[in-house]
């Protein structure tokens, strides 16, 4: 999978979009400062939207750019974090794997754990009316399972992003909308993995084997 100029430019706009909105609210804080009676309020919007301002640039800037984490490794637990602090003001609440279950899968690829991070942020848009998304690494013989799952009424994903997770699909086929999917798959196909979707009742998961031959210890 290659990613071409307009998918690096759809991707651009689908960051930036993201970004503007909470740009402009705290200019919209700005505004409501110089009313004393409001000032309280304008102050409180402005910090929230700091805070998810800070926190969509650092996910954005691991997720989609190169290298990432403290050090320039990235991990489970680094992808955790930027991870939660997407979630910070989200309707769905986030279930991410825990000391324990990091400490049992061992060492997993930085491209792995960014490909679970943009997943992550998928599974927040399936559930526009709130749920739970739950992160699983297992390790198995056949090497290292990956799954996001989202739980929760009316679970449903985003137009066009389970058919843009194929590494067949066509690239004149994406939308700002489902680019991000065709991103993650470009990532799992560099570790000799493949993504798939799957949808029922309430209920919709992403899931991928990163196979041995792609793990390194």
């Amino acid at each position: 999978m290659k990613i071409d100029l307009r998918t690096a430019q759809l991707l651009n706009s689908r960051l930036f979009h993201d970004l503007v909105g909470t740009a402009g609210a705290i200019n919209t804080g700005l505004e409501f400062l110089n009313d004393a009676d409001g000032a309280d309020d304008a102050l409180a919007l402005m910090r929230k939207s700091a805070d998810r301002l800070n926190n969509r640039l650092g996910f954005f800037r691991v997720a989609f750019g190169l290298g990432g984490g403290a050090q320039g490794s990235l991990t489970l637990i680094d992808g955790g974090i930027l991870v939660a602090g997407w979630y910070a003001d989200a309707k769905p609440t986030l279930m991410w794997p825990d000391t324990t279950a990091i400490g049992a899968v061992g060492n997993v690829p930085p491209t792995a754990v960014k490909t679970l991070m943009i997943l992550a942020m998928l599974a927040e848009e399936c559930l526009p009316r709130g749920g739970e998304v739950s992160v699983d690494v297992a390790r198995i013989p056949e090497g290292l399972g990956l799954t996001v799952s989202a739980r929760g009424a009316g679970a449903r994903a985003p137009d066009g992003v389970p058919a843009a997770l194929s590494i067949k699909f066509e690239q004149e086929k994406l939308t700002s909308r489902n680019v991000a999917g065709y991103f993650a798959a470009a990532l799992a196909n560099q570790l000799m993995a493949r993504l798939e979707s799957a949808e029922s009742l309430d209920t919709v998961q992403f899931a991928s084997l990163v196979p041995v031959a792609a793990l390194s210890d």
